[in-house]
Formats: structure tokens, C-alpha cells, sequence
């Protein structure tokens, strides 16, 4: 059920990447019913007419009740975001988003997480979530930056039991490259079914779904559109079907299966 909270902040935490802080906050409720995929929206000040801004969810813990989001201080919101210290309230609505990550269930089935910038949070809730479910599975997150400050998110993917693999444009850290050259390796094993899900800049979405299909492997990706209202209203976020039709974002969406999305 979509509800509007004022949840208080338990912290507000900087990352080593300027500008990037990990906020978490108090709402028992909304961790109940979260999904990977699912995402919030969060006022700049309480009351404020400026429009929300949509934030993944990045972490959902049930024992405590708290949930976090992971951000770049750099518009009105995120900025006045920045600014909330523990005790402080966050004005958000939530859960959002009508279709949210589904784990493969096929025995065997190589997970692989293909993340960039934004698009980290939602898959490492994901892989948090197919890991507490069978701590055996075969999860592979790949991050992508520019360098190596900017890969942001994962530090605690590998302590969950995942693989981390890592792609900087410069090679200050892991693959000397795009996330696409890590995941070409991985796609050209046919030796055990994989399923990629993915979330990130556009191009690197686009990207990461055609080496898929190309290789008859399935691909979930949750768009970064642009998400005005975030309850499927105002159209702002339309996304186009291979048919014609338009999705919204924020309801149809985030997820779509690769296929279903005109990436151009």
C-alpha cells in the first residue's frame, strides 16, 4: 500500500565519492513491503511545493524497520537531503512502482547484477534478497564508473556472498573498460543458464540488454526515467513499447523485460 511518512533519520552518512551520502531512515511499514525495483519519493522540505524527487530503495532491513537510500547531493532536493542530521524527519511516499525485479528461479541460474551510478541500489537489494533466500545462489554484481572513487554501493556486496567485478573507465580499478567487457566473458560461457538484470545510465542499459538478447539470455532493466508524479498520473515518464504503445515508468515500470523497452 502507497503511504506518505514522516520517518525519521536514524543517519545521513558521506561516501568516499563527492557528494554521495547514504541516508537511512525509520519506517517499519514501508520495509515490510518493499520490493527490489521498488522506490520512494521524497519532498525537499516538508510541505514543499517543488516536486518529489523518485530514490531507489538500497537497503531494507526488517529487524530494524529502517531503510536507506543511496544519493548525489546535487539539485534542491538531494541537496536540502544532505543537510538531515539523525532525529531529523524525511518527508517521502512510498512504496512506488508497480513491477518490481523477480529472481530467476531456474536450479543453477547465474545471477548477474550490471550496475552503474544510480542504478546500484536497487540491485543490491536484490541480490541481498536472493542471497537471504538461498545463500548458495551464484551472484555476480558488476559496477561501472568513470574511476574508482565513483563506484559507489558495493562495498558490501562480497561480504553477502556475491562476486563483485568492477569496470573504470580509466582502470584505476578492475576492468580497464566498460561493464559490457565484463559481462561479454561471463555471456560467452554457455555452460550454465545465466539471467541479467540491470539498472543505470540509459546507453549502458541499452547496451547491456542487446549483448543479452543478442545471446538469448533474459534481461530485466529498471529505467531511469524521468518520474514527476511517481503514481502513474501525469505520463511524464512514458516509456515505448516495440509495438507502439507506451508504459508508464513509475507503474508498468521501473522493471520491464529488455525486449519490451524501444531502447533507441
Amino acid at each position: 500500500m502507497i503511504r506518505k511518512f514522516l520517518a525519521p533519520v536514524v543517519s545521513n552518512t558521506p561516501l568516499a565519492a563527492p557528494g554521495h551520502y547514504v541516508l537511512t531512515f525509520h519506517a517499519p511499514e514501508l520495509v515490510q513491503e518493499v520490493r527490489p525495483g521498488q522506490f520512494i519519493t521524497v519532498a525537499a522540505e516538508t510541505g514543499a511545493q517543488v516536486l518529489r524527487r523518485p530514490f531507489s530503495i538500497f537497503t531494507a532491513d526488517a529487524a530494524t524497520g529502517d531503510a536507506s537510500v543511496l544519493y548525489n547531493a546535487k539539485g534542491p532536493t538531494s541537496t536540502a537531503m544532505a543537510a538531515r542530521k539523525p532525529g531529523d524527519t524525511l518527508d517521502l511516499v512510498g512504496p512506488l512502482g508497480g513491477r518490481v525485479f523477480r529472481a530467476d528461479p531456474r536450479p543453477g541460474v547465474r545471477h548477474v547484477m550490471v550496475g552503474g551510478g544510480y542504478g546500484v541500489p536497487p540491485l543490491v537489494f536484490l541480490a541481498r534478497t536472493i542471497l537471504d533466500a538461498d545463500p548458495d545462489a551464484d551472484v555476480t554484481f558488476i559496477n561501472g564508473a568513470r574511476s574508482r572513487e565513483f563506484l559507489v554501493g558495493t562495498d558490501g556486496v562480497e561480504a553477502m556472498g556475491a562476486k563483485l567485478l568492477c569496470a573504470t573507465d580509466d582502470g584505476s580499478c578492475g576492468t580497464h573498460g566498460r561493464v559490457t567487457d565484463v559481462l561479454n566473458q561471463l555471456l560467452c560461457d554457455p555452460s550454465r543458464p545465466a539471467h541479467v538484470y540491470t539498472c543505470g545510465p540509459t546507453p549502458m542499459m541499452e547496451a547491456v540488454a542487446g549483448m543479452a538478447i543478442a545471446c538469448d539470455v533474459p534481461c530485466q532493466a529498471s529505467l531511469e526515467v524521468f518520474m514527476p508524479c511517481g503514481l502513474g498520473i501525469c505520463m511524464g515518464c512514458a516509456v515505448q513499447r516495440p509495438d507502439g504503445t507506451y508504459a508508464r515508468g513509475c507503474f508498468e515500470g521501473p522493471v520491464f523485460e529488455a525486449r519490451e523497452v524501444v531502447w533507441q
